[in-house]
């Protein structure tokens, strides 16, 4: 029958010698046949590509490449599946355990207990070598035997549970390589004992994802807060006006040139707004002939608060970046093209004057500037019931007009905002150096731009709170990191105590101390691995952090994790593995 199904003589001898159990050999033939299956089935492919092939002459070089690539595409995987599954097959029979009825406390109590198992299995028994951990065969398969005394689930009452661990000989066949083979066995154990132990599993994942979850909601909010910290400028922003020393005007002030240049090269300001009040006459014909109309230099659209982008009708072409980059040109009120019989395109003649400080006293002067001609482009949907008329020149072209005419710059109003808050400080004492202060309402009211007035009161309140928030947040950050750590170590600690015995025999049997310890101290970390894997995983489906920060933490749960569990782990080797089997600890 053996030989019908394939099977190898050598196997076939193996067999009728007892050293090979028959299923363990139907099982190795099974897998061996299915091989042979899957490149039979590669092979007929092939033979069915070349029949269809319609060419006169056979690509060989094509069709060889091609199984070339067809063996090294499933081979590789295929051979670490079944060198897996071979290894399983074996781990899964290994071991043997029976109670005793009888104490087992001698070398000879322990053989009598095997003689006896052996004799009710009907196993054929040679013992090769006595003792407390006696080596021998079961029907031809080596063993090596330890004995561990257990209480009884219901009485309580001490058992005596002895376990034959079958030994890697030549018998058994080897197709990997002995890292490869030990590491396909540690993968084994790791997946049954937490199988085995499913109850302890579950609760050591479901630790790990909520301490996650925690750690994911803390990151979260920590970073957040941050971010709001950052953005906290834009959010609300701080702006500054100049004044006069009493603060009751902010327009038709008088701001030196030495203020202005001071203003526009700091390093803490910019969106800076600036005007430049005139007098204009009109020169020529029209109604308003000799009317006279209020002058105003902008260099934002945002100055011309009263009016929306909408409510300004520019010429074809124009628009407010090429307006204030102009010069000779001007936007009017329809009130004043009336006035003036003129339309958009029309050009206007003006006299301008401007302010400068009285030559005594606090009041002003006002002081010819000379004349100039300005193309309408833009007109304001003004009422008719309007005050003076006025007109709307670019800052740059007024500026122009004062230095073509050797007169001294004034703003008529200057405001501006802070780039960076925090350096305020900072920005104060510049502010201070060139001569400037805050409103004092006692003052002599005049027309000197010599005080500023910083909207910071918000800012500053908003920002010592989250400063106070974010160094909380900060300082739990270790105390966090502890409780991670003594979870690690905690949770290992208190589910290994019922593993003891497992621990003990598996040492008894000849597992090395540092194999046992990497299988035992994977387990739990693959199962808090996927633990706070599914935590992160929650953090972000709710929205608590991004996928980076729920990665990060979750890389950084582990690596405290490690470090408890590994105190944990050495902690537990340090037990007595005699005491252990003997049940006296």
């Amino acid at each position: 029958m053996l030989r019908m199904l394939d099977m190898p003589l050598k196997e076939i001898e193996q067999v009728l010698n007892g050293t090979v159990l028959l299923k363990e050999a139907i099982e190795r033939q099974q897998e061996n046949l299915a091989k042979q299956q899957k490149q039979l089935q590669a092979a007929l492919e092939v033979c069915t590509d070349i029949r269809k092939d319609k060419s006169e002459s056979i690509d060989v070089d094509g069709y060889l490449n091609r199984m070339e690539q067809m063996a090294k595409g499933g081979g590789v995987f295929a051979r670490i599946v079944d060198d897996y599954k071979q290894v399983a097959q074996e781990e899964s029979s290994r071991q043997i355990s029976f109670y005793s009825e009888q104490p087992v406390n001698t070398a000879g109590m322990l053989e009598q207990a095997i003689r006896t198992y052996a004799k009710e299995q009907h196993k054929k028994l040679q013992m090769k070598r006595p003792g407390m951990y006696p080596e021998l065969t079961l029907d031809g398969i080596p063993y090596t035997a330890v004995r561990v005394l257990e209480k009884d689930g219901k009485s309580r009452e001490p058992k005596t549970r002895i376990v034959l661990s079958r030994a890697d000989d030549g018998s058994v066949k080897k197709e990997g390589k002995r890292k490869r083979r030990a590491v396909f066995q540690a993968v084994y154990s790791i997946g049954v004992n937490i199988r085995r132990h499913r109850a302890r599993s579950i609760l050591n994942a479901v630790i790990s994802m909520m301490t996650v979850v925690v750690l994911v909601f803390y990151f979260g909010t920590l970073q957040s807060t941050r971010q709001q910290f950052e953005e906290l400028p834009e959010a609300i922003p701080v702006r500054g006006t100049f004044m006069n020393a009493t603060g009751k005007l902010k327009n038709g002030l008088l701001v030196r040139p030495q203020v202005l240049d001071m203003v526009y090269g700091s390093p803490y300001l910019w969106k800076i707004q600036e005007t430049a009040e005139l007098v204009g006459h009109i020169v020529g014909g029209g109604s308003g002939e000799d009317t006279e109309v209020q002058v105003v230099g902008v260099n934002c659209p945002d100055l011309v608060q009263e009016y929306s982008e909408e409510e300004i009708n520019w010429a074809k072409g124009w628009n407010w970046d090429r307006f204030l980059g102009s010069e000779h040109v001007c936007i009017t009120g329809k009130t004043f093209l009336e006035m003036q019989d003129a339309d958009k395109g029309s050009s206007i003649s003006l006299s301008l004057e401007h302010y400068q400080p009285a030559d005594i006293g606090v009041g002003l002067k006002r002081l010819a500037l000379g004349c100039e001609d300005a193309e309408i482009v833009g007109t304001l949907n003004d009422t008719a019931d309007a005050a003076t008329p006025g007109i709307i020149l670019p800052l740059d072209a007024v500026k122009q007009l004062y230095q073509e005419n050797g007169e001294t710059y004034f703003a008529s109003s200057l405001s501006f905002t802070v780039k960076d808050p925090m350096n305020l400080n900072a920005l104060k004492q510049d502010l201070k150096e060139e001569g400037l202060s805050s409103v004092v309402p006692e003052l002599t009211d005049t027309y000197m731009g010599s005080a500023v007035r910083i909207e910071d009161d918000v800012f500053i309140q908003a920002a010592i709170g989250m400063e106070k928030n974010i160094s909380l947040l900060e300082a739990f950050l270790p105390f966090l990191l502890m409780i991670v750590i003594l979870a690690g170590y905690l949770v290992p600690h208190l589910l290994l105590q019922g593993r003891r015995s497992e621990y003990a025999i598996m040492r008894a049997l000849g597992t090395g101390r540092k194999r046992c310890t990497v299988i035992f101290f994977a387990e739990h970390i693959l199962l808090a691995m996927a633990g706070g894997a599914a935590g992160a995983a929650i953090g972000i489906v709710f929205g608590t952090a991004g996928a980076v920060t729920a990665a990060v933490v979750w890389i950084l749960f582990l690596i405290f994790y490690m470090l408890g569990a590994a105190a944990a782990m050495w902690m537990f080797g340090k037990m007595s593995i005699a005491a252990v089997l003997s049940h006296r600890d």
